[in-house]
């Protein structure tokens, strides 16, 4: 007898307070107010150091060769780095008439596949509402083999009954997480972890185990089981492309106009300070150093946050069918 098949019950979903907590900072948050805090952290640590006089902002300090120098060249790199990632997400877009046939034919195929199994005339273009159909049609296929099982003039052992238990309460699972008009992101974050993995492995296990055996049928059943977490996977892959691409262009975008608003800041803030002088009082220098230091970060800050969940994104998503991984793997 072969090992008892390991079926998920549920996707994978952030627990305790740390764990929430960092979900938004990597994933879940908007990038913009991820970049903020970052922003707002770092000039807060600033004005924190120069009020304890640790650093020196006065007129005779190297405030005035730091913002003229060193930080204008930092912008400007950041601005060539928006038009490289530019031209990145244009290379994915831009396609022969035969590139893109293939994709929407790609793409065809899997809403036709599930719109068969789920005995529907067409499936939703919104991305929950099409994953939110794969995974009731899940359930009710799942229960549907349980029932037949059960009314057959077959014994169905208790690993298979528990197993369509588990497969039903997966897709309810994943559909508890789903709602109508989500963004990309949170989509995919639903579909994240591997538990559409196991599932394939555990029915391809069952299928093969229990088919010579089982009642005319279910076999079939079993297929349209696996077709369906083969969706799953495949919604997977080209939902992470999509929020990708979209997250690279935002970030050109938003990094062009934080770009020049830190620029604006380094002039500003360059031009402050003379000879042995300030423009302003004495006492304003420290807000004002820190106010421009927070400008000046916030590209790098919008850059960090939206590198770091693309990153996240193509960690999890790295493997696409049931070859999965160990996550605490470098």
């Amino acid at each position: 007898m072969s090992r008892e098949p390991d079926v998920a019950r549920s996707v994978t979903d952030a627990g305790t307070a740390l764990e929430r907590a960092a979900d938004w900072v990597v994933l879940g948050g908007d990038r913009r107010a991820v970049a903020g805090c970052l922003a707002v952290g770092v000039a807060g640590v600033v004005w924190a150091l120069v009020a304890a006089g640790a650093l020196a902002v006065g007129p005779e300090s190297s405030v005035a060769s730091l913002f003229g120098s060193g930080l204008t060249s930092g912008v400007v790199t950041l601005l060539t780095i928006a038009l490289s990632i530019n031209q990145l997400v244009l290379s994915r877009v831009f396609g022969s008439v035969d590139v893109l046939a293939k994709r929407l034919d790609g793409s065809r195929e899997l809403r036709e596949t599930v719109e068969s199994i789920a005995g529907v005339p067409s499936s939703p273009n919104d991305p929950a509402a099409f994953l939110s159909l794969i995974a009731t049609t899940l359930t009710d296929r799942a229960r549907g083999l349980a029932a037949t099982a059960d009314g057959a003039d077959w014994d169905p052992p208790e690993e298979l009954a528990n197993a369509l238990r588990d497969l039903a309460a997966y897709g309810e699972s994943l559909d508890e997480n789903l709602d109508a008009n989500d963004g990309m992101t949170t989509v995919l974050g639903a579909i994240l972890g591997t538990e559409y993995a196991r599932n394939m492995t555990a029915v391809r296990h069952l299928r093969n185990e229990y088919a010579a055996s089982a009642p005319e049928g279910v076999s079939a059943e079993f297929e349209a089981i696996e077709e369906l977490l083969e969706s799953v996977a495949i919604s997977r892959q080209f939902y992470k492309t999509i929020a990708i691409q979209r997250d690279l262009a935002t970030l050109s975008r938003q990094l062009i106009y934080s770009g020049m608003t830190a620029l604006v800041a380094v002039i500003a803030v360059t031009l402050v300070y003379r000879t042995g002088s300030t423009t302003l009082p004495a006492a304003t220098l420290p807000v004002v150093v820190s106010a421009g230091i927070g400008a000046i970060v916030a590209p790098l800050a919008l850059f960090v946050a939206y590198i770091l969940r693309a990153a996240t994104v193509a960690r999890q998503t790295v493997s696409v069918g049931p070859f999965v991984p160990s996550e605490n793997g470098d």
